[in-house]
């Protein structure tokens, strides 16, 4: 029974003018993103006027770097956080302000006196080469014996001072920070795409930042529109009549949902595939066949599985398109808050990003990370389809909201 009820559902489903508006968008967004995106790899020459940028890992790098962009905003007094992924401009009052004063006298090792000095030079120095469009920063650098241990703590407690979400948060400096990239550092991570990626590999992590974001949200619209169907045909009373068990109809229509919602990102996969296959060959680079099914598998699958599990629960409990507003609030402030971390940063994401071709040592050291993310939504997805089974149990002996309240009548 339950096989046949899947067929069936996929039928339906396939036959939906929500399922083509579905895969229209999907298209489009592909298109727009993806489409015209080079395969080639080129071999990094040496002589080349740049290199791209890399995240620097070395202490002494990120010490620097971080203290240059601190002290240009110590001096404006404006600080940039991105709290659920907003910006939002922080202006310290008078007490922080003291404050933030001792913490950067223990950074750069100067007194308040010192620190002045160093704010006047800058903005003497700034104002002599503004009309040359030279950029100035401060000539500020750690204090002797300011270990890195002690660096990051600070930076926690300028973070909690800020509100949190900043660019100074330890969390977002263990990465590393963004340098310029050398000859050494481009042919590093062109090896790694070529032998721990396989080429393949990097181009699947692209797929899945992108198409992770429309995946998130519009595959909820096929689980509210199957759900409704019933209401607006008023064969809610029938189907629960019949002798298939609450749990064979909602896996049969949850399962199909997400059959053909994978089906045509297992096609652009493909599609994507080929065209990195193609263009591996012809470089003479041996490609990972297995790497899209291993991304998209790993990936995309739970994102799409929580979103339509959530779908359900929502519109089977309401019975209305509530699960669009709730499900559309929570979209949007996951893309927002992803927006903190485009290159990992994993933590409890619903989407992860990692918006970034190659950097391939830098997503294998978070590889653990998105592993426990991925697996953190796997098991609230099992939560939430049992829910939506026992919903659907509860409905069927006669429960449901009415008048905003939980009630059964039967």
């Amino acid at each position: 029974m339950f096989i046949s009820l899947f067929w069936k559902e996929c039928r339906q489903i396939g036959k939906s003018i929500v399922y083509y508006a579905f895969l229209a968008c999907l298209i489009l967004f592909f298109m727009s993103q993806l489409g015209e995106e080079n395969w080639n790899l080129a071999k990094p020459q040496q002589g080349q006027e740049e290199y791209g940028h890399t995240y620097s890992r070395d202490e002494q790098v990120i010490m620097n770097r971080t203290l240059q962009n601190l002290s240009l905003d110590y001096v404006q007094n404006r600080y940039t956080t991105y709290p659920l992924g907003f910006y939002k401009k922080v202006v310290l009052g008078e007490k922080k302000m003291v404050q933030m004063e001792k913490i950067m006298g223990e950074l750069v090792g100067a007194s308040k006196e010192e620190l002045g000095d160093i704010i006047s030079n800058y903005i003497n120095e700034a104002e002599a080469n503004q009309m040359e469009g030279v950029v100035v920063t401060p000539d500020v650098s750690p204090a002797q014996g300011l270990t890195y241990e002690r660096f990051i703590e600070l930076m926690g407690e300028i973070d909690d001072m800020l509100g949190g979400h900043s660019t100074y948060a330890p969390e977002v400096l263990k990465n590393g920070i963004l340098v310029p990239q050398t000859y050494e550092g481009a042919l590093e991570d062109y090896e790694a795409i070529v032998e721990k990626d396989r080429y393949t590999g990097a181009y699947a992590r692209l797929f899945c930042d992108y198409m992770g974001l429309m995946l998130s949200i519009l595959p909820m619209f096929l689980a509210v529109a199957r759900t409704l169907k019933d209401k607006r045909s008023k064969a809610s009373q029938v189907i629960y009549s019949k002798k298939a068990s609450s749990a064979c109809v909602i896996l049969s229509r949850y399962l199909a949902a997400l059959f053909m919602t994978m089906l045509p990102v297992i096609v652009m996969a493909a599609a994507v595939h080929i065209q990195c296959g193609a263009a591996a060959a012809g470089a003479g680079i041996a490609v990972d066949h297995l790497a899209f099914v291993k991304y998209v598998g790993g990936w995309l699958f739970p994102t799409v599985a929580f979103t339509l599990a959530a779908g359900f629960l929502i519109s089977e409990l309401t019975e209305s398109v509530w699960a669009v507003l709730i499900q559309g609030i929570f979209w949007f402030f996951s893309v927002f808050q992803s927006f903190g971390g485009l290159n990992g940063n994993f933590g409890l994401k619903f989407i992860p990003r990692f918006n970034d071709f190659g950097n391939t040592e830098l997503f294998f050291r978070q590889l653990p990370d998105l592993i426990a993310n991925r697996i953190f939504y796997g098991v609230l997805t099992a939560v939430l389809v049992l829910l939506c089974i026992g919903v659907y149990t509860w409905k069927r002996k006669g429960g449901g909201i009415r008048r905003g309240k939980l009630r059964k009548s039967r």
